[in-house]
């Protein structure tokens, strides 16, 4: 294994394990007392997205301008996506209602006219009752 820190990284973590362990399998773990939980022990309390990190990690003459980027990002997104949006939805509408058309002469219509045909001819004769 080369030594690139990685050893000690993992000493480090099997350490920090038994730390906080509150069970250890075997007789003498079980006769020795659970040792208290740390307080120091790190604890994430909320995700962090790379943009914030991006964000946090700028330099301080950095956040003025990354603040004005994401405000204009973010006009301009509140500007151009209804429309892209809407383009995208309307080549929707218009291809679903090409298929459905072209699906309605090909299977519905020919289905329709044979019904039209058949009670043409299936007209009951009235009674003379």
């Amino acid at each position: 294994m080369a030594d690139d820190g990685t050893r000690e990284i993992l000493q480090k973590a099997d350490a920090l394990i038994r730390r906080s362990r509150t069970y250890v399998a075997g007789t003498q773990a079980m006769q020795q007392p659970a040792a208290p939980a740390d307080d120091d022990l790190p604890v994430l309390t909320e995700i962090v997205s790379e943009h914030d990190i991006a964000f946090a990690t700028a330099p301080p003459h950095m956040q003025q301008h990354l603040d004005a980027l994401r405000d204009e990002l973010s006009r301009w997104l509140e500007q151009e996506l209804p429309h892209a949006v809407l383009k995208v939805t309307d080549g929707l509408a218009d291809q679903l209602m090409g298929e459905l058309t072209h699906q309605a002469e090909r299977n519905l219509l020919p289905r329709l006219m044979a019904r039209l045909d058949g009670s043409a001819g299936m007209t009951e004769p009235k009674s003379t009752d």
